[in-house]
């Protein structure tokens, strides 16, 4: 029989290089898809900074942004403007806010409307129409006229308020919100009757619920307008499950109520990984390496 000719030391470096290769392999597995689209990160959050003074009827209309963090099973997002949580009265009629849209579909958000591809979340409940939570296969409609607001987003726009970032860092121009909002024919001919702010839910099916967030637990969790200079007199921030929206690549929008400004981010849902299969490389990783080196312990290679 042959003599082993790899003393105890090479054969536990072996060992310890398979290990170190299972340990770079999960790594890896763990970062890929973690690199947002799009916006701008920081501190672990994907922030999209509207146009300061866009908002039509001065500062409790400005949205100055929107950061979305996924962190574990939760999804984390915060707004921030001059718009409290529980709305506003103007000549006696309610303005707040309106609802959160993700859209998976890779569609104009007015096409994706239309055939109920949209995910969306209500975290301010005025009018108990709908409770609070995340929905699915949403259909969306405008509330605008009935808040006193723009009719059309083309009426917003000749109002005065196209300015660089007019719905933040990912939505920058006009005919990028344009082109984004509604179907090619509609975005290269905007007029002001056929670009409706759609601002809520119409229809949709509820499929989890959401946990308002506190001024130190956003803190808590990272998040830092300050650091691009966008902090507004009101932060809202929410929580939900991962499991209750899509995954992949999104664009999450929102408008208040009456339409006088919105705000739109770029970002990406990553699917969990199974724990199953992650466990699985690990153990044939190193197994493997066990088997080698009990085959050259017999001799079996050279």
């Amino acid at each position: 029989m042959a003599k082993s000719i790899f003393t105890t030391s090479h054969k536990m470096r072996i060992l310890k290089n398979f290990i170190y290769t299972a340990a770079v392999t999960l790594c890896f597995l763990s970062c890929v898809g973690q690199k947002a689209n799009a916006g701008q990160l920081y501190n672990g959050w994907n922030y999209s900074i509207d146009a300061f003074d866009d908002g039509s009827g001065g500062a409790v209309y400005d949205i100055k942004g929107i950061a979305i963090k996924e962190s574990g099973d939760k999804v984390y997002v915060a707004l921030t403007g001059g718009m409290p949580l529980n709305g506003t009265m103007h000549d006696s009629v309610h303005i707040g806010w309106g609802d959160l849209f993700f859209n998976f579909s890779g569609q104009n958000f007015q096409t994706a409307s239309q055939t109920g591809q949209l995910f969306a979340v209500k975290f301010a409940d005025y009018d108990g129409s709908l409770s609070t939570g995340v929905y699915q296969k949403v259909t969306a409609k405008s509330v605008t006229a009935e808040h006193d607001g723009y009719t059309s987003l083309k009426a917003y726009y000749n109002a005065g308020f196209n300015k660089s970032n007019t719905q933040g860092t990912d939505l920058a121009t006009l005919q990028q919100v344009y082109n984004y909002y509604y179907p090619t024919a509609i975005a290269q001919n905007p007029t002001t009757n056929n670009t409706p702010i759609l601002n809520v839910i119409a229809s949709g099916t509820k499929v989890g619920n959401i946990s308002l967030l506190g001024a130190n637990e956003l803190t808590t969790a990272g998040l830092d307008f300050g650091h691009f200079s966008a902090a507004g007199s009101q932060t809202i921030g929410f929580a939900f499950d991962k499991a209750s929206i899509g995954t992949g690549s999104y664009i999450a929008s929102l408008y208040l109520e009456c339409g006088n400004d919105g705000v739109a981010l770029k970002g990406e849902i990553k699917s969990t990984p199974e724990p199953t299969a992650t466990a699985g490389l690990v153990i044939f990783t190193v197994g493997f390496g066990a088997v080698q080196i009990r085959k050259r312990q017999k001799g079996v290679l050279a």
